[in-house]
C-alpha cells in the first residue's frame, strides 16, 4: 500500500501540472502540428519521469539524511519538465513557456499544500492507507475545484492581454528563469522539512501538538510563497506586455505623423494643382496631349493620396488602415473599407493591430500576384451584429487554394500567400473567445471573423 501511495502521489503531482497546463494553453497559445499526439507523448514522458522518483528515493534513502541534496538533480529535472513540454506542444518563446510553466506549478503546489501536506501530514496522516478510494475521490474534487477557477480567473486574462504583449528578450528571460529556480528551491527547502525532518517528531506523544504547528505553519508558508510568486510573476508580465503595447502606440505615432506629413503636401498639391488649372483652363486647350495627360495625372495622384487617408473614428485603426491603403494606393490597389462599431476598443491594441495588420497584408500580397487590373481589388468590412463583432475580408487571388485542416496551405512557390500570418490570426480571435472561417467562391477568398461582444 505504500508503494501504491507512492506511486499515486507522484501520479497526482504530475497529472495536476499537465493538466493545468494544457488548461492555461490550449486556447490561449498557437498548437504545433500533430498537437494531440505531441501532447499525449509529452505527457506520457513527464509521467514516468515523475514516477522515477519512488525508486530513485528508495536508492537514495539510507543517504538523504545527511545528504539532503542527493535528490536536488531530479528535482531540477522535475522543474525543467513543464517549461519543455510547452515548448514541445505549444509555438511559443522561452519566456512565454516559463510563464505558463509557472503559473502552472503554483497552482499545483497550492493544491499539493491542501491536499497532501495539510489534509495527509497535519490532520489525517493515516486516511490514504486506511480509505485509498476515499482519498482519491477527495483528490479529484479538490483538483477539479482549483482548475474550475483557475478557467474562470486566469484563462481569461491570457487570453485578453497579458500575454499578447509578451516580448522574448535576454533581460526577460532572466527574470523570468530567476524566479522559477528561486520558488523550486524555496519549495524544496519547506517540503524537505516537512516530509523528512518533521515526521520523526510524530512517535513523541508530548510533540505531537508542536509536530502540528509546524506542519500547519509550513503549508502556510508553502502556499504564501506560491501566491507571492504568482503576483510577482503576474505584475513583470503585465509590466512587459505594456511596454510592447506603448511600443506599438509610439509606432503608430510615428506613422501617424508621416502619413500626417502625406497628407498635408499631396492636399498642398491639390490646391496648387486647382489654382494652376483654374487660371490655364484655356492654356490647356493648347498644350500637347502629352502635357495635358501629364497635369491630369498629376492630379489624380494627389487626389487618390488624399483619399487614401482613412477615418474611422478609431486612431490606431485609422492609421492602420491609412498606411495600407496608401501602400495599395502606390500599387494600384483598390482598398475599401466599411467600418461600423463601437466594440474594437475591446480588443488591445497589439492584437487589433496584429489581425488586422496581417490579414491585409495577406490579401495584398495575394492580389499583387494578379495580372488582371480589375481584380486588384481589397474590401474589407467591420460591423456590428446582435452582439457580435464581425470583420469580413475579401480579395481575388490566383492559382489554387488548399486547405490543410482549416488553415490555407502555403508553399513558397505558391501563387497563394494567404497561409502566412493566418495562424497568428486564428490564434488571436480563440483568445477572445471568437471564430475564424475561411472560404473562397470562385476566385475570391474570403475571412471572417467573429468575436462574441
Amino acid at each position: 500500500m505504500e508503494q501504491f501511495l507512492a506511486y499515486l502521489d507522484q501520479f497526482r503531482y504530475m497529472a495536476g501540472t499537465l493538466g493545468m497546463l494544457f488548461l492555461l494553453c490550449h486556447r490561449t497559445l498557437p498548437h504545433r502540428e500533430k498537437e494531440g499526439l505531441r501532447i499525449a507523448c509529452s505527457s506520457l514522458v513527464c509521467l514516468l519521469l515523475a514516477f522515477l522518483y519512488v525508486p530513485l528515493q528508495n536508492v537514495l534513502a539510507p543517504y538523504l539524511d545527511r545528504y539532503p541534496f542527493l535528490i536536488g538533480p531530479y528535482w531540477v529535472l522535475m522543474a525543467a519538465v513543464p517549461v519543455l513540454h510547452v515548448r514541445a506542444c505549444y509555438e511559443v518563446n522561452f519566456s512565454g513557456a516559463l510563464v505558463f510553466s509557472m503559473i502552472a506549478s503554483f497552482t499545483e503546489n497550492i493544491i499539493t499544500a491542501l491536499v497532501r501536506n495539510l489534509f495527509v501530514y497535519t490532520l489525517f496522516p493515516d486516511f490514504p492507507s486506511r480509505h485509498p478510494l476515499l482519498y482519491i475521490a477527495f483528490m479529484i474534487l479538490a483538483y477539479t475545484f482549483f482548475f474550475l477557477a483557475a478557467n474562470a480567473v486566469l484563462v481569461p486574462n491570457l487570453q485578453q492581454g497579458i500575454y499578447a504583449g509578451l516580448r522574448e528578450d535576454t533581460a526577460t528571460r532572466w527574470v523570468y528563469l530567476f524566479l522559477y529556480i528561486a520558488y523550486f528551491l524555496m519549495m524544496f527547502a519547506i517540503k524537505h522539512l516537512m516530509e523528512n525532518l518533521l515526521p520523526p517528531l510524530r512517535q513523541y506523544t508530548e510533540l505531537t501538538l508542536t509536530y502540528r504547528y509546524v506542519q500547519l505553519f509550513c503549508v502556510l508558508l508553502l502556499i504564501l510563497l506560491s501566491v507571492v510568486m504568482t503576483a510577482v510573476m503576474w505584475y513583470i508580465t503585465a509590466h512587459v506586455a505594456l511596454a510592447s503595447e506603448n511600443e506599438v502606440i509610439r509606432r503608430l505615432s510615428r506613422e501617424r505623423q508621416t502619413q500626417y506629413e502625406i497628407s498635408r503636401e499631396n492636399i498642398e498639391m491639390i490646391n496648387q494643382k486647382s489654382h494652376d488649372l483654374k487660371h490655364q483652363l484655356q492654356a490647356l486647350a493648347l498644350v500637347s496631349d502629352e502635357e495635358r495627360n501629364r497635369q491630369i495625372q498629376e492630379t489624380s495622384r494627389a487626389i487618390d493620396f488624399y483619399d487614401a487617408t482613412v477615418k474611422t473614428g478609431n486612431e490606431a485603426l485609422d492609421t492602420l488602415l491609412t498606411e495600407k491603403s496608401v501602400y495599395c494606393t502606390n500599387r494600384s490597389i483598390r482598398l475599401s473599407c466599411m467600418v461600423s462599431t463601437e466594440n474594437l476598443r475591446k480588443i488591445a491594441l497589439i492584437d487589433l493591430y496584429t489581425l488586422l495588420g496581417n490579414a491585409i497584408d495577406n490579401a495584398i500580397e495575394s492580389v499583387e500576384r494578379i495580372e488582371n487590373p480589375e481584380q486588384k481589388v481589397i474590401s474589407l468590412s467591420i460591423l456590428d451584429r446582435s452582439n457580435i463583432l464581425y470583420i469580413q475580408l475579401e480579395n481575388y487571388f490566383s492559382g489554387t487554394l488548399t486547405m490543410q485542416g482549416d488553415l490555407p496551405q502555403t508553399q513558397k512557390k505558391d501563387t497563394f500567400s494567404h497561409g502566412y500570418g493566418v495562424k497568428s490570426i486564428r490564434n488571436i480571435v480563440r483568445r477572445y473567445g471568437g471564430t475564424m472561417g475561411i472560404r473562397t467562391e470562385g476566385q475570391v477568398f474570403c475571412l471572417e471573423i467573429v468575436i462574441p461582444t
